[in-house]
């Protein structure tokens, strides 16, 4: 089941994020999927991680997500994940968007269910990129 999860996870940022797919969200999330970010939300189900994506993507073109380790024990997986895109498409954490590119560091931790997602923990280098937000 390592080998499955570790697909779902590689199809989760690819399909999810980079591509912005939301029509992935059955196939790689339980229904009742509980998310825990980096930006104090916490949240559960398909709609509301649909809106989190949303609300990312519409402040970055060409968002991306590059999985630098990724380790599949069971039930669990681990991930460290080099996040970038221009903030050019619309303003994020309130401020305008500036045209850059922006880089930041992540980790994600995720429970898996059935080859799905159940459980979802990530934390980001939220002082490196409102560094790169505020220059």
């Amino acid at each position: 089941m390592s080998t499955t999860n570790a697909a779902t996870i590689r199809a989760f940022y690819a399909d999810l994020w980079e591509k912005g797919d939301l029509s992935r969200l059955p196939a790689l999330m339980t229904e009742d999927v509980a998310f825990r970010g980096t930006f104090g939300q916490v949240m559960r189900g398909h709609d509301a991680y649909a809106a989190y994506v949303r609300s990312v993507r519409d402040a970055f073109g060409e968002y991306r997500c590059e999985i630098r380790d990724l380790v599949a024990e069971g039930d669990k997986v681990a991930t460290r994940i080099g996040f970038s895109g221009r903030h050019d498409a619309g303003p994020f954490l309130d401020v305008p968007p500036s045209g850059r590119t922006l880089a930041w560091e992540g980790v994600g931790f995720f429970t898996m269910r059935e080859g799905r997602i159940a459980d979802l923990w990530v934390m980001g280098d939220m002082r490196g990129l409102l560094a790169q937000l505020h220059a």
